[in-house]
């Protein structure tokens, strides 16, 4: 079980279809950012003396994420309101209590999109994004450890948010 907070940085992606008035156009912003917040809880163990399996469930809030951009002559926001995620985790750890891991899985992260074009009304959007990381936990106590991740996640489907995590928090082992 473990609470942590980090930084993220997101991307959005807007797709136009062609039109009578305008050619088919992809914009994509770069520069949103924010603070994030979240818990995890999980379940893993030594397979040998040095290969860790286990999964992982988490959920985060942000704090004013978003990320603007302008296509065509007008503004749109892309907001991350929040984010569950299931992930596994494969890992290496040299004494039993340090682990160096890789995890993968799918979040489900609500964003809200708005534009001037629609009278800044927002529409929000839950997709399933593929979503993998690298990280660390560093024993502190018997109990207690130190761990730190990066995490990516994609553009897919309705999602138009790609992001980038860095994470660091207390990690409490049963």
């Amino acid at each position: 079980m473990s609470g942590f907070a980090g930084l993220v940085v997101l991307d959005s992606t807007v797709t136009f279809p062609a039109t009578p008035d305008r050619p088919a156009g992809k914009f994509v912003d770069q520069g949103g950012d924010g603070v994030i917040f979240g818990a995890r809880v999980g379940w893993g163990r030594l397979v040998t003396q040095h290969i860790y399996v286990g999964g992982e469930v988490e959920g985060l809030l942000p704090w004013n994420v978003t990320s603007r951009l302008n296509a065509y002559g007008v503004e749109y926001r892309a907001r991350l309101r929040g984010e569950i995620g299931a992930f596994g985790r494969i890992g290496w750890s040299s004494d039993g209590r340090n682990l160096f891991f890789f995890r993968a899985g799918l979040v489900i992260p609500t964003q809200n999109f708005e534009s001037v074009e629609n009278g800044n009304r927002a529409r929000t959007e839950w997709t399933p994004v593929p979503t993998f990381g690298i990280g660390a936990e560093i024993p502190l106590t018997a109990s207690w450890a130190a761990r730190m991740d990066v995490t990516y996640s994609w553009p897919s489907g309705v999602n138009v948010i790609e992001s980038y995590r860095m994470n660091a928090g207390l990690v409490y082992r049963f």
